[in-house]
């Protein structure tokens, strides 16, 4: 279904970027919940990244993502690149099962040597769990060298995620979260009054459920663990968000989703955010 001809192998190598736009653009909405600003970003930010300096004797280092869609293709495409493994955390395993399909049909025709399996570990359960979450990388003996967090959107998930991570990570790795702009410390209050408009129920206000926009507390959480944390500034996200033809194609959708503050349109320069962390 998408195996459409995108050029020689030449071709794809020359332009890997415009490569796995294209990609995501075939997308359906549903997993396409990053505009392409946020999802080149994060492209950039691996392709600078120095993989090979991360490489130990005894210690892999890996990708991880919460949450799966577009975010998927990029960081897929540099464990194939780079010879490791991506591990993905979605509770919606329908969503991973369609987004296999699309990756066989696109990335592994370019990687067509290579075992779809053997370079994607899926999970289609909590991230924080002991025994099938990120702890399980103290099993695996792998470390973390870059991860992606684009799951529940509370600082009590978000936190706890990015806590369960921080025993793996190598030195200068890189941690990038989508939708850095919330403020939602236990309940997802937009994503829940989105859901009770459409049940015609009246919109809610959870008490005491506010915290500091999770990029202050991101960059807070690792500060206190790390010697050294470096700020990346979004990226090339904040360079290029205002361009986005995304917010156009889907204008219709994302201006409803601000009405229920699902989208922080008013401050969509902080929607992502991303920091290296050093271990000396």
């Amino acid at each position: 279904m998408y195996d459409f001809f995108f050029g020689s192998s030449q071709d794809i190598e020359n332009d890997p970027q415009t490569w796995l736009l294209s990609i995501k653009r075939m997308l359906p909405r549903w997993p396409n919940g990053i505009p392409d600003s946020e999802f080149l970003a994060l492209f950039d930010l691996l392709n600078q990244y120095d993989y090979e300096s991360t490489c130990t004797p005894n210690k892999r280092p890996v990708l991880i993502e919460t949450g799966s869609g577009a975010s998927t293709i990029v960081l897929l495409y540099f464990a194939c690149k780079w010879n490791t493994c991506l591990y993905t955390w979605d509770i919606a395993s329908t969503k991973l099962a369609f987004l296999r399909g699309v990756l066989n049909d696109t990335l592994f025709r370019q990687f067509r040597d290579l075992n779809m399996f053997n370079y994607w570990k899926y999970i289609a359960y909590d991230s924080t769990n002991q025994y099938a979450g990120i702890p399980i990388l103290k099993e695996t003996n792998d470390t973390v060298c870059a991860a992606f967090y684009d799951s529940e959107h509370t600082w009590q998930v978000l936190g706890s995620e990015i806590a369960a991570t921080m025993p793996f990570l190598c030195n200068g790795a890189i941690l990038a979260i989508d939708d850095a702009n919330y403020a939602y410390k236990e309940s997802n209050t937009a994503y829940i009054n989105m859901l009770r408009t459409k049940l015609d129920l009246p919109a809610v206000t959870v008490s005491n459920n506010e915290c500091r926009p999770f990029w202050e507390e991101v960059e807070s959480l690792l500060s206190q663990k790390f010697p050294r944390v470096k700020n990346l500034d979004g990226g090339t996200y904040r360079q290029n968000y205002q361009d986005d033809i995304f917010w156009s194609y889907y204008s219709s959708d994302r201006n409803n989703m601000n009405k229920l503050g699902m989208e922080k349109l008013e401050n969509l320069a902080y929607r992502f955010e991303a920091w290296k962390v050093f271990l000396n």
